[in-house]
């Protein structure tokens, strides 16, 4: 007789065969109490005996475990990978703006007029020193008549804007035409003949040598473009005189009363020029007002209001400002617009005399006092260092 060890373990029970019901003997299998039913491998999950059923996958001969993850090895890194790519993706899109803003910059950049000047064309070694600061820009802005024939004619308005980052002031300084002084290789003459003689590199050096002013930048704009852009920005509000309303009134036929009123361009440039009601010093102060007036009107545009107007002012300009100084004035743009702003005349009161000459009327300034008026004013409380 056989026996099963295999399904009983160590006892020695006669083996017999399930389908035949026979004994391996020949007789007869007694029925007994339990019946053999073969295992169900298609059972349905809700019949599996939850508490002996074994997962045969414990079994596998794979090399990954369950879910896919080998034994003792990480997880897979689909996770990172995905985020990773995102992150890229997210990098690159950001780096395409950033460059397609650049580009936009400096093809607006592109539309400035920049002759090429040697600014220190008319230096020579017996050149004064002059006070500078590390943390202040001065620019010289410039506005002319230009002849008939697109030569220079004579500067009619010389203004420094002097930017302090540090003590955050925009400081304005009017220089009179007809400030007598010394031009390099013209010699004694009005202010205003060094732009029609040198253009803006000589005006530099005029201005360098008789008032020890460092400035070796500009922005020249003629009067007719200056009319041009006051109308891009929609005109300006100006703030008048009963004195200056009547005199623009009789010679222009305007209506205007003493308070603000609305200028479009030709008035509030004929305003700014203006000085036979009153004298060359309060012209000078009606400059100094319009260019306040057009930084407020600038400062309320909107982004894409301020980017418009400035794309279609930008043929109108005349500069040696470089790319990266310009984007840096961008980038403070709105910083400087609200900076405490300060006003000054050169030559001071009672810091001059007049006289007349072969030059004309002139103003003849006492050049030691102006030189420290016009540094008190511009590095106050600073040590301004020398440069030469």
């Amino acid at each position: 007789m056989a026996y099963d060890t295999h399904r009983n373990g160590n006892s020695r029970e006669p083996y017999r065969n399930p389908s035949s019901g026979r004994s391996p003997g020949g007789q007869a299998r007694q029925p007994s109490g339990r019946r053999y039913s073969p295992p169900n491998r298609s059972r349905p999950p809700e019949e599996v005996d939850r508490y002996h059923y074994v997962d045969r996958d414990i079994y596998s001969s794979s090399k990954r475990g369950a879910g896919g993850t080998p034994p003792g090895g990480k997880p897979p890194k689909k996770k990172k990978s995905r985020l990773k790519v995102a992150i890229l993706v997210t990098l690159s899109i950001l780096l395409v703006l950033v460059l397609a803003a650049v580009g936009f910059v400096y093809l607006m950049f592109s539309r400035l007029n920049r002759p090429e000047i040697d600014i220190h064309q008319y230096s020579t070694a017996s050149d004064p020193e002059v006070a500078s600061m590390p943390d202040v820009m001065n620019i010289l802005l410039i506005g002319v008549d230009k002849n008939d024939d697109g030569t220079n004619g004579r500067s009619d308005s010389m203004m420094l804007v002097s930017l302090n980052s540090k003590q955050k002031t925009m400081k304005m300084v009017s220089f009179l035409r007809d400030t007598y002084v010394d031009i390099p290789t013209v010699g004694m003459e009005k202010l205003n003949v060094a732009y029609m003689t040198g253009g803006a590199s000589l005006t530099m050096q005029t201005l360098r040598n008789n008032f020890l002013v460092s400035v070796d930048r500009y922005v020249e704009i003629d009067f007719e473009n200056f009319a041009s852009i006051i109308d891009a920005m929609g005109g300006i509000e100006v703030e008048i005189n009963q004195a200056e309303a009547d005199y623009l009134n009789e010679v222009r036929g305007e209506n205007l009363s003493a308070g603000t009123n609305h200028m479009r361009g030709a008035l509030a440039l004929y305003y700014s020029r203006m000085r036979y009601l009153d004298s060359d010093f309060a012209r000078t102060s009606r400059q100094r007002q319009v260019i306040g007036c057009m930084m407020d009107k600038i400062q309320q545009m909107g982004p894409v209001e301020a980017v418009s107007f400035i794309w279609n002012c930008m043929p109108y300009i005349t500069t040696n400002l470089s790319n990266g100084e310009l984007t840096a004035l961008a980038t403070q743009a709105l910083d400087i617009t609200n900076y405490e702003t300060g006003t000054l005349y050169i030559p001071y009161k009672d810091m001059y005399e007049n006289d007349r000459n072969e030059a004309g009327d002139v103003l003849v300034p006492d050049l030691e006092a102006n030189q420290d008026k016009l540094q008190e004013f511009l590095y106050p409380e600073e040590t301004a260092s020398p440069q030469s």
